[in-house]
């Protein structure tokens, strides 16, 4: 086997076809920018316009609207905005979901006194009356079971004898996810 000899030019450049496809990609490039840049010139203008457009319409509203002295609400009508604010958070309880969860638990054993629940913290309150401890725990663990309420927990209890059969009253507390 014979091998021809390596003959190296560095000083002449090399004859490829990749030259002239580099010229044509600069020769495609050069009409994009202009292009791009004239859409780019119109797009600035137009935004100049809306900026000075939005500038003055705000300096009309301001010259036209009369600026009134704002008094500070008296007493009484404090009171009317939180009587209001508190059946507006009253309205917004969950009723149905809560019901539904409290139902859904179970409470073989158990008499539910009350519902008092906390629009503004999403807190549940519930007072009632057991049997037993043991039902009044498994109770608890059902409650934390119903995926609307979490962090069920036993707040208190006091046992009692009430006509003659031992009863557990309790509070619980819970929170509640919003739907």
């Amino acid at each position: 086997m014979t091998t021809s000899a390596l003959q190296l030019d560095f000083t002449r450049p090399p004859a490829s076809h990749a030259r002239w496809i580099g010229w044509l990609v600069l020769a495609a490039a050069v009409p994009a920018v202009v292009l791009t840049s004239e859409a780019y010139s119109r797009a600035d203008q137009t935004w100049a316009l809306a900026q000075s457009r939005h500038a003055h319409l705000q300096g009309r509203l301001q010259t036209d609207s009369p600026q009134r002295a704002v008094a500070p609400p008296d007493a009484s009508t404090l009171a009317a905005i939180r009587r209001a604010n508190a059946v507006i958070d009253q309205l917004s309880v969950p009723w149905a979901d809560l019901f539904n969860a409290v139902e859904a638990a179970d409470a073989r054993g158990l008499g539910v006194l009350s519902l008092t629940p906390n629009a503004r913290d999403r807190t549940l309150r519930m007072a009632g009356e057991a049997r037993s401890m043991g039902e009044l725990l498994a109770y608890v663990e059902r409650m934390a079971a119903q995926p609307t309420l979490r962090q069920v927990h036993l707040l208190g209890y006091s046992t009692a004898v009430r006509d003659g059969v031992s009863v557990v009253s309790f509070t619980l507390a819970a929170t509640w996810r919003q739907p």
